[in-house]
């Protein structure tokens, strides 16, 4: 879709798609009827005019606190047009909420109404303004706003602020999140790189299933297509697979998921009574690095490519495989474009071809910078570079491939071990249907190495069996000191494994 030069924010990106076609669908849901584009316009024009008249700048932070994804994301992207829409996490605790709440400095909250949520509950303790939802009508998505006059406690200057259209938290193990702040121009130029590597168009619909309140959920999968003039599916549920509904009846030609979401796709397909139809084109694997394993049998069982993808809260996405005749490669995250990826030494001179370093980006989808603390942005950022802390190799032609996160290295006496590459070896096995690796303490060495497993229904290995299936193929100080067997992996809401938790458990 070519977009005229000035559009330059969210809506006026939009509104040149509902002008261009306005009939044309721009959210399906399986709990509500189409939404067109020019009911999008509507409910963005809809949603600007009462916060006007409540008080509220483009400079005010709105939490859009909704358990269903499909209302939530059409709340964050209508508010994310006239405010910064700040996506709050539904299934963090109270104690949680009340310290983001307190953290980011909202000045109202958006809840369903009828909704009794612990947001709700949290809003009112802090005496929040609460903006109601009202459905229109019953199997509608479209909404009517209900909110109060509000006082903002600080009038943040719009000449700076307005250019903020989503504040997003980190999922990070720290106690206290970190704030990123996307501007229009970053989610603008996020969904053209997408539209350019996957081939995006008004034909193209994505399925839904990450998340709303994630980055990758609402930068990747409903505003990319949204701003190619394209549409979002909704299922009923994130996260209870129903192939049908998901690839039949709501009709996507593409989605993207975490590792763990395609291997419960991969499982439901690999059933005998499983005869699906679809039009996918295509499925993107993000957040951690997908199995080959699981990447050849949903390959087959789809018949379509299954493209990896890098990215981050920090800076949207950074570089991906994509679809043929295009560049790809297995086992890496493809060719970012051109000048916008270096990998670096500890001196922070970029490292040669094949020689592992920290990865540096940069790019108008980079952030600006944290909001929460200038010495996050100093340790951030260096040269106009932003360190995103993953460690990344380029081979000869310029595919670049992920180690693993500094943090999650594992030091053994000061050789530096990648938890990635135990885990592969693990996941060999074929009585394997999970692994992940992590340090844990070694009273002389510092750290040595630990992984845990989930095993495939009905299978029994011994624990030691794993140590000898590795020490075949890796070398001796890479075995695990001890595989411990789990029926699961505590894993983040993004899909990611806990190693720390691990680490803690285990130490």
């Amino acid at each position: 879709m070519n977009c005229p030069a000035q559009n330059h924010r969210l809506e006026e990106v939009i509104k040149h798609s509902a002008l261009t076609d306005p009939a044309a669908v721009a959210i399906v849901s399986s709990k509500h009827n189409p939404l067109s584009y020019s009911q999008l316009v509507w409910q963005i024009d809809h949603v600007a005019g009462t916060l006007s008249q409540a008080g509220l700048r483009k400079s005010a932070r709105v939490a859009i606190a909704v358990k269903d994804a499909a209302p939530a994301a059409l709340a964050i992207v209508a508010v994310a047009c006239s405010a910064a829409a700040v996506p709050l996490d539904q299934n963090l605790a109270a104690a949680e909420i009340e310290t983001r709440l307190k953290l980011l400095d909202v000045d109202a909250v958006c809840v369903l109404a009828g909704e009794n949520t612990a947001a709700r509950a949290v809003a009112e303790r802090q005496g929040l303004a609460l903006i109601e939802l009202i459905p229109q009508s019953k199997g509608e998505l479209a909404f009517s706003l209900s909110a109060p006059k509000v006082s903002t406690k600080n009038q943040r200057d719009d000449a700076t602020a307005n250019g903020v259209a989503v504040i997003f938290q980190t999922s990070g193990t720290t106690a206290e999140p970190k704030l990123v702040p996307c501007l229009h121009s970053g989610l603008l130029a996020s969904a053209k790189r997408a539209r350019m590597w996957f081939n995006l168009d008004k034909n193209d619909r994505c399925l839904s299933i990450a998340p709303p309140y994630f980055s990758h959920g609402l930068t990747f999968t409903i505003l990319a297509p949204l701003l190619s003039g394209g549409s979002v599916a909704f299922p009923a549920s994130l996260t209870e697979v129903n192939l049908t509904e998901w690839f039949g009846e709501l009709n996507p030609t593409w989605f993207s998921a975490s590792p763990t979401m395609h291997r419960a796709i991969s499982e439901q397909l690999g059933s005998p009574s499983s005869a699906l139809k679809h039009h996918l084109r295509m499925a993107i694997a993000g957040g951690a690095q997908l199995p080959e394993s699981i990447r050849s049998s949903l390959q087959l069982g789809l018949g379509i490519p299954i493209l990896a993808e890098y990215g981050m809260t920090e800076t949207s996405q950074i570089s991906a495989n994509v679809p043929p005749p295009g560049p790809y490669k297995s086992g890496t995250v493809g060719m970012p474009p051109p000048e916008t990826v270096i990998v670096v030494g500890r001196d922070g001179k970029n490292v040669p071809q094949g020689e592992k370093g920290e990865i540096w980006v940069r790019g108008q989808n980079v952030m600006t910078g944290y909001l929460n603390g200038p010495e996050l942005n100093q340790a951030a950022f260096s040269r106009g570079w932003f360190r995103t802390g993953d460690i990344g190799s380029f081979d000869e032609e310029g595919f670049l491939t992920i180690h693993g996160r500094i943090k999650e290295i594992i030091n053994r006496g000061g050789e530096k071990i990648s938890p990635f590459e135990i885990e592969a070896v693990l996941l060999s096995h074929p009585d394997v249907l999970e692994a992940v690796a992590f340090a844990v303490p070694h009273p002389r060495l510092g750290e040595d190495v630990g992984a845990a497993v989930v095993l495939r229904p009905g299978a029994t290995v011994a624990a030691d069996e794993f140590r000898r299936f590795m020490s075949a193929q890796v070398s001796w100080n890479k075995v695990p000191r001890r595989v411990h067997i789990r029926e699961s992996i505590p894993k983040g809401l993004g899909g990611k494994a806990l190693r720390k938790k691990l680490r803690e458990f285990y130490s």
